[in-house]
């Protein structure tokens, strides 16, 4: 996590959201990581997510070699990140802040991802995802607070009392 908070602030620098993000192989050995490029690639899809799983998949080459890994991220994933997480068929996912965090985060579908990594762990034939939250959340707080969201687009400020 400490990685995917380097990140985060190397995100910020760069004037990108602060999300950063590490994939880590089933053996424990980091085959990708990134921050989130939105702006700067001008790609809605640019999450620290799926930048980091971008990096892994072009390291190890073969989508399937990403199955059973573990993606560490400073912010839980979003519904879009979520869908990708499932299929890449990663086991584990460790975040710090909550989506709730973000100022403007509106959820889609009502569901944070506990709802979406239950609704997978439901389904027939597909890996189980693992999920823990809250895991140095202050830290991800502290790289988060400082960014200029009503630039961004948002005006409420992040909440701490949870």
């Amino acid at each position: 996590m400490e990685m995917a908070l380097r990140h985060a602030e190397a995100a910020v620098r760069a004037g990108q959201a602060p999300f950063g993000a590490v994939v880590v192989d089933r053996d424990g050995t980091v085959i990708g990581q990134g921050y989130n490029r939105v702006r700067a690639d001008v790609d809605p899809t640019a999450h620290g997510e799926i930048v980091a799983i971008r990096a892994a998949w072009r390291r190890v080459g073969d989508w399937a070699m990403l199955a059973g890994g573990t993606l560490y991220t400073t912010c839980e994933p979003c519904l879009l990140c979520s869908f990708v997480i499932a299929r890449m068929a990663l086991r584990r996912v460790v975040f710090a802040a909550r989506a709730t965090d973000v100022p403007g985060h509106r959820s889609l579908l009502g569901g944070d991802f506990a709802v979406a990594a239950a609704w997978v762990n439901a389904q027939d034939g597909w890996p189980r995802l693992d999920v823990l939250g809250d895991f140095m959340r202050e830290r991800a707080l502290q790289i988060m607070s400082p960014f200029p969201w009503a630039q961004a687009g948002t005006r409420a400020p992040i909440d701490r009392s949870s």
